[in-house]
């Protein structure tokens, strides 16, 4: 009778710890770190509005929201712009005067022009680095940046980028600018760490 009682306790211990396990999110189980960082190039200019994006993080990463790129002032807001593959973009038109955004590159499109107050959409469904125009007024231009997964950042007027929220393992960091170029480098996230990586940034 003592090794059934026995038995029945070690298979309700085991049980419910089943159940603890199955109420804990894989993320949390597996733990996650995140990546702080800064660019380095001969110029300040240059810090500002560079892609830092982990390369082929395995996994399903459909956009969980749309994002949003404002034209205010005859300008593209924000400059630089990364979403992951699959994310619709909202044009909103804030200015006192019609806008006509179009792209040339990947999958070109022509989103018609738009009054103030009114938006347009478009759902990025190719990876790469597609160029906002205006055929109403030359001098706009922005970057949408189309990318596999969501562990991105944007550099700071210093150049510093920090991406949270990184699985264990090691990948491979990539950077995208306007006017430079950045080597590839490799960097290895591990649990409740920050890991910190320099990327130059050179012609």
């Amino acid at each position: 009778m003592e090794d059934i009682m026995l038995e029945r306790k070690g298979f309700l211990t085991y049980a419910l710890l089943g159940i603890v396990l199955l109420g804990v999110p894989g993320a949390a189980l597996a733990g996650n770190g995140s990546i702080a960082g800064k660019v380095t190039a001969e110029k300040e200019k240059y810090l500002e509005n560079a892609v830092v994006y982990l390369e082929e993080v395995s996994g399903t990463h459909a956009p969980t929201s749309s994002a949003h790129m404002d034209q205010v002032g005859q300008v593209f807001t924000p400059f630089v712009l990364p979403v992951v593959k699959g994310t619709t973009v909202q044009f909103l038109n804030n200015d006192n005067t019609e806008h006509n955004v179009n792209s040339p590159d990947g999958e070109p499109y022509d989103l018609g022009t738009k009054p103030k107050g009114e938006t347009a959409t478009h759902t990025f469904a190719t990876l790469g680095v597609y160029t906002q125009l205006c055929n109403i007024h030359p001098s706009m231009i922005a970057y949408v940046v189309v990318l596999q997964n969501p562990h991105f950042a944007v550099t700071g007027a210093d150049g510093t980028f920090r991406i949270a929220d990184v699985p264990e393992g090691t990948y491979t960091i990539k950077i995208w600018h306007e006017r430079r170029e950045g080597d590839p480098a490799s960097v290895t996230v591990a649990s409740g760490q920050a890991a910190d990586v320099t990327i130059a940034l050179h012609k």
